[in-house]
């Protein structure tokens, strides 16, 4: 990207930039203190103020219910915004961030910061690198991607211009959104790991409890798919308390992903483990659930979970670590022991992938999501044996015949660590 072409698309923008600047630097010129987040208007909470198309698209600012903390997106038509500015001393370095979204379309966006003087001289750039934005659903429920640029202000440097340029070959009726920007003093931070097994050091996965779901079926020396006999890959048989069907056609796995799928008329699956059963271990899963249309149905039950083996009763020996309807705002850890069950919930968008985690041990259980852990630790003795459903279950609560509201639940990845208390059923 050549300097006069970066000058002359800002120059759309060229008096209010200025007029920002003056109000971020102050009168004076000399730098305003950085804030924990330095950008002016970072979900667009009330307008767009800072938020302009540099290549004369029409923006919109759209309502957003699928991103943590935010309301609102900026939203344009065209390939090239900017972000509010932002005033700077020379040689601070700053990473700037937000998050973006392309809807009909895909390709590319990064974030481009220029530096300008205290009169309106534009001095240099830098560029972030290209993040990758598939086509989004344009109903919601898909990822956000986060696009960073982290730079070092040259000298003369009085205000960072935060750019974004996105890259989407030929298509047209685009919707370019982006929201949540984040300006931060200082080298970008290293990032905490999102895993509890990473963050706390439970060391390396068990191979032969775990599984990536990286082939192109499901491995059916780890797992039985519900509705069919032990060993088989097809069938259908009573859903949860006979309500609907499990069938093994709605249970796949292809793309980095194993998936259940539920119709309308309450046909699902799910799987469990036929890997030895365990007792005690720490267990984690990458996992979501997502509506796939709004037809006015019941919402479809989803949950990774340990189960018993064998004749154990579940209100003694289950533990359920994400259990929730699906688009429900809340997810459950549920503790079965002794006839009796302990909770802990916490709000979340489980619509998004995220990683949850309990560590069982003789007495009690922890329960972490996204690395965090939530609440206080449940106190339980459950001594059965247990087996992982693979942390795939949807299931129909209403009766047969009820209408469902059709659903899909995705995971990533299922990990077994064993802790210094696992024992092996024999």
């Amino acid at each position: 990207m050549n300097t006069s072409f970066a000058r002359s698309r800002t120059a759309a923008a060229g008096a209010a930039l200025l007029t920002m600047a003056a109000l971020v630097v102050g009168v004076s010129g000399s730098p305003a203190a950085a804030a924990p987040n330095a950008c002016s208007n970072p979900v667009l909470a009330t307008n767009l103020n800072g938020w302009g198309s540099l290549d004369g698209s029409w923006v919109t600012r759209d309502q957003v219910g699928d991103l943590a903390g935010v309301s609102w997106a900026f939203d344009t038509g065209g390939r090239e915004f900017y972000m509010p500015q932002v005033g700077v001393t020379a040689g601070q370095t700053w990473t700037f961030s937000a998050h973006d979204r392309v809807v009909f379309g895909s390709g590319t966006a990064r974030i481009v910061v220029e530096w300008y003087g205290s009169n309106g001289q534009y001095l240099s750039e830098n560029q972030g690198p290209l993040v990758s934005l598939p086509a989004a659903n344009p109903n919601g429920g898909d990822p956000w991607y986060p696009v960073s640029a982290t730079a070092t202000a040259p000298a003369g440097a009085t205000s960072a211009h935060v750019l974004q340029v996105g890259n989407f070959g030929s298509a047209t009726g685009i919707n370019f959104k982006a929201t949540k920007c984040d300006y931060q003093l200082g080298a970008a931070p290293p990032a905490q790991s999102t895993s509890a097994a990473v963050r706390y050091g439970w060391g390396t996965p068990l191979a032969s409890q775990s599984d990536e779901y990286n082939g192109t079926a499901v491995d059916l020396t780890k797992w039985g798919l519900f509705g069919s006999s032990e060993g088989q890959p097809t069938g259908c048989s009573d859903g949860y308390q006979k309500n609907g069907q499990r069938c093994t056609s709605q249970t796949t796995q292809t793309g980095g992903y194993l998936s259940v799928t539920g119709t309308a008329d309450g046909k699902t699956g799910g799987l469990y483990s036929r890997m030895r059963p365990f007792r005690y271990g720490r267990i984690e899963v990458r996992e979501r659930a997502v509506p796939l249309a709004n037809n006015g149905g019941r919402a479809y039950h989803a949950v990774p979970l340990l189960w018993p083996h064998d004749e154990a009763r579940w209100q003694d020996a289950e533990i359920d670590f994400a259990e929730r309807d699906v688009d429900s705002a809340t997810v459950e850890l549920f503790v079965h022991h002794n006839g009796t069950q302990t909770s802990r919930s916490l709000t979340i968008d489980s619509k998004q992938f995220h990683n949850y985690a309990i560590d069982w041990q003789p007495g009690s259980v922890k329960w972490y999501v996204d690395g965090n852990q939530v609440g206080t630790t449940v106190n339980a003795s459950i001594t059965e044996f247990s087996s992982s459903n693979g942390g795939a279950q949807l299931d129909m609560f209403p009766p047969t015949g009820t209408l469902m509201r059709p659903a899909r639940q995705d995971v990533d990845w299922i990990r077994m660590y064993p802790n210094q208390y696992t024992q092996y059923l024999s």
